[in-house]
């Protein structure tokens, strides 16, 4: 199916120009506008039969190529910093409901280094290593931020596994109006965690970036050598 690459020109140059802008130092507007030309050209078919039957579809398109954008944007990033696009990820509502039960047993899985002092100090937070503890001390920073609600909400129902039923008890609500409530205190977690938008394709731009060691190492290893 041909495709009226016309009607995009715009949509496609202001896409471009305000996802590179959030990206200065590693992509210019061309180069991304450029990229999406190509991401069109190659699913032309599909974008062409969506554009025929669906008079609503230039939001649409708009979001898929601005979350290309963000992802090519993302890809030259990682590019440059020496470190893999497969290390950045969201913490997703299932990570979260598992990171939650963990998280409210602070002794059992609280670490610590040491300085040569011997005294503890505090393990590094995700965005700099990568690893569950880290990731669980992100989590109980995020929960010091809710409010007290919610954080008895989470607790009832992660440490101690209430039902909906019980937790609609405690606040006098239906079972319903507590599952709303309680997926309303993990969407409030997610944006404590710097994820403004809850959707199952974040932006990358939204998505915490959580490294492996190695890979920090490397990055770490292009600063000291000036790259």
């Amino acid at each position: 199916m041909d495709l009226d690459y016309t009607k995009f020109r715009l949509m496609v140059k202001e896409v471009a120009s305000s996802v590179a802008s959030k990206y200065p130092s590693y992509v210019n507007a061309e180069d991304t506008e450029g990229h999406l030309w190509i991401f069109l050209f190659e699913r032309k078919n599909s974008v062409g039969k969506l554009v025929a039957e669906d008079p609503q579809w230039e939001p649409q398109i708009a979001s898929t190529l601005r979350k290309e954008a963000f992802d090519h944007c993302a890809r030259e990033k990682a590019s440059a910093e020496g470190y893999s696009t497969d290390d950045i990820y969201r913490y997703s509502l299932p990570k979260l409901r598992k990171l939650l039960k963990e998280a409210f047993d602070y002794e059992d899985w609280q670490s610590f280094g040491q300085h040569g002092d011997g005294q503890p100090t505090a393990k590094a937070l995700a965005n700099t290593t990568g690893d569950l503890v880290a990731e669980l001390s992100d989590v109980k920073i995020a929960l010091s931020k809710m409010n007290e609600d919610t954080y008895n909400l989470l607790v009832w129902q992660f440490k101690y596994e209430y039902t909906l039923e019980q937790i609609g008890e405690e606040f006098d609500i239906t079972a319903n109006a507590a599952n709303q409530r309680s997926m309303r205190a993990l969407r409030g977690l997610q944006k404590a965690l710097g994820r403004p938008d809850p959707d199952a394709e974040p932006r990358p731009s939204d998505r915490r970036v959580v490294r492996t060691n190695s890979s920090w190492r490397a990055s770490l290893a292009n600063q000291y050598e000036g790259g």
